[in-house]
């Protein structure tokens, strides 16, 4: 499809005829002003072709999007919104008469063009830019962060349906990447077998098993294969690997040897700790949160943090389910400095927090504000947590409550943090042995940051009154994750695949930022109003 030719306005939308139908503040009439005139079809020109026949208009899509998100509506309720609601009509200067609905389908294969074509942030950067634009975000503006978890709808199968998709996503991914290969050296009767659909349902628990065997032993036999006969093509399976790891988690198999014949047997684990609950999407993973437990991602939301302000979100970022905060701060910045941002503070919350961090944001001339866990929830006794310990990394001592030295002190690998050992025949032979080391352990082993400075310049500074007024601001992102998941269906997974919740997110912190942008500017009008001009 290629883009449409007609790019002229009609002169009998309603944005013009019904222009004193609703209040000049009403939120409609500002998008109609405002935001309708940032798009247009040559923004999406990389995601359609030059020939074919026209589509329409993606800008127009792409108004429709947002206003969707904006209310949070299904795409049939969007496509009819857009033929019986006038404000709709007025927002996006439609005729009165406007009655030809589109397919609600045709709003997912816009959806799907994005993807395609990378432009998941498109929309949202359009937004953002104009919000930069009218001066609500400025350069230097402060930042929060903060993430919040997100389920994806997935059905926990059987161990037989889920070792047999398994292999039948390796040899789809065979055929993909070299169709010659699969031709020549998948045997014939794996072929069939997993070109068909299976489902274990009503089979008994021997047949069951059987056919957990029988798939097991495709699956390494193909293994086998790859092994022996290799292909440039086929160097890299990102399937073969996910075997390996379903096997290995859900079954435990066992070869017998008769009659110089290797047969396979199989034996399903009860209550597996599974990571890979479906071979389609790796990264749909088991997370883990205090109490709560959840399959599916995680998300970053990173928002301004002016006191006093309507603050919007600049990034949304995703991340796997038990991956650790701390690992997307690099992103973070990479995402600011696309956008032009260099916040002079960010407000975090502990799980982003560590010594390197803080490092690293204050070599950029910026600060990372947030809370170091000082060791009071450690298990161990209070008496022995490691706050108790005198820690001099300048001199390479260590100094326990008792007032023992340390014996050892070697740097890791990755020359990230130093191990340091108390002497062994110090901790057995000291009466409180048990309640510092434990009974299993022979001696006290203390790991220790090579920038252990700035923990002790933090902990010092986070007890102070200043920095517990100036953290309060932090507090606030957890309303803009409210709002989010109430309102704009951030809790649960909509669209499929990493770059499909990508967009998700995006177009969510999309619909938020609009709802607060056109309130910015209707307050700012009001306020405009309210001055008496100067005669």
């Amino acid at each position: 499809m290629s883009l449409p030719n007609n790019k002229s306005e009609n002169l009998f939308s309603a944005g013009n005829t019904l222009v004193n139908l609703l209040p000049s503040d009403d939120l409609m009439v500002l998008f109609s002003k405002e935001i309708y005139p940032i798009f247009s079809d040559d923004d999406f020109k990389d995601c359609y072709s030059i020939k074919g026949r026209n589509a329409i208009s993606p800008a127009f899509f792409s108004l429709i999007t947002i206003l969707q998100w904006k209310e949070s509506l299904s795409d049939p309720e969007a496509a009819e919104a857009v033929v019986r609601r006038l404000d709709w009509k007025i927002a996006l200067h439609l005729p009165v008469d406007y009655n030809d609905s589109f397919n609600p389908s045709s709003l997912c294969y816009f959806r799907k063009r994005l993807k395609e074509n990378n432009k998941m942030s498109l929309i949202f950067d359009k937004i953002l830019g104009l919000v930069q634009k009218k001066g609500f975000i400025k350069k230097r503006s402060k930042q929060r962060i903060d993430s919040t978890h997100i389920i994806t709808h997935v059905n926990r199968i059987s161990t037989t349906d889920l070792l047999f998709r398994t292999v039948k996503c390796l040899i789809e991914e065979i055929e993909k990447n070299d169709k010659n290969y699969y031709e020549n050296n998948i045997p014939e009767d794996i072929k069939e077998r997993y070109s068909q659909r299976f489902s274990s349902f009503g089979l008994s628990k021997e047949k069951r098993g059987d056919k957990q065997a029988e798939i097991v032993e495709d699956g390494l036999y193909l293994k086998s294969i790859l092994e022996k006969i290799k292909s440039k093509n086929l160097q890299e399976l990102e399937q073969l690997e996910i075997m390996e790891t379903v096997f290995q988690e859900n079954v435990i198999i066992k070869k017998k040897e008769i009659n110089e014949k290797i047969f396979i047997e199989v034996d399903e684990i009860e209550c597996p700790k599974q990571t890979i609950f479906n071979p389609r999407d790796r990264s749909m993973k088991l997370g883990k949160k205090g109490r709560l437990s959840w399959v599916g991602s995680k998300c970053h939301i990173v928002e301004t943090a002016e006191k006093g302000q309507v603050n919007f979100i600049t990034n949304m970022i995703q991340q796997s389910a038990p991956a650790k905060d701390i690992l997307k701060h690099d992103e973070i910045r990479e995402g600011n400095k696309q956008k032009g941002l260099k916040p002079k503070k960010t407000y975090v919350d502990s799980s982003y927090m560590s010594s390197n961090a803080i490092k690293k944001y204050q070599q950029e001339g910026r600060k990372l504000m947030g809370y170091i866990d000082d060791g009071t929830n450690s298990k161990k006794d209070p008496r022995f947590q490691k706050r108790n310990f005198k820690i001099k990394v300048k001199q390479k001592k260590i100094i326990c409550p008792m007032g023992k030295k340390n014996s050892t002190w070697n740097e890791s690998k990755d020359k990230t943090r130093y191990n340091v050992y108390f002497n062994k025949n110090d901790c057995l032979q000291c009466k409180y042995k048990k309640e510092c080391v434990g009974e299993k352990t022979s001696q006290r082993l203390f790991q220790v940051s090579v920038d252990y400075e700035y923990l002790q310049r933090r902990r010092k500074e986070q007890k102070t009154k200043k920095f517990k007024e100036e953290m309060s601001v932090r507090a606030q992102v957890e309303g803009t994750i409210s709002a989010l998941v109430r309102f704009h269906g951030l809790r649960k997974a909509k669209y499929k695949g990493e770059m499909g919740r990508e967009l998700q997110y995006l177009l969510s912190a999309c619909g938020l930022n609009v709802k607060r942008l056109l309130k910015k500017i209707k307050n700012t009008t009001k306020r405009r109003e309210l001055i008496p001009s100067v005669i």
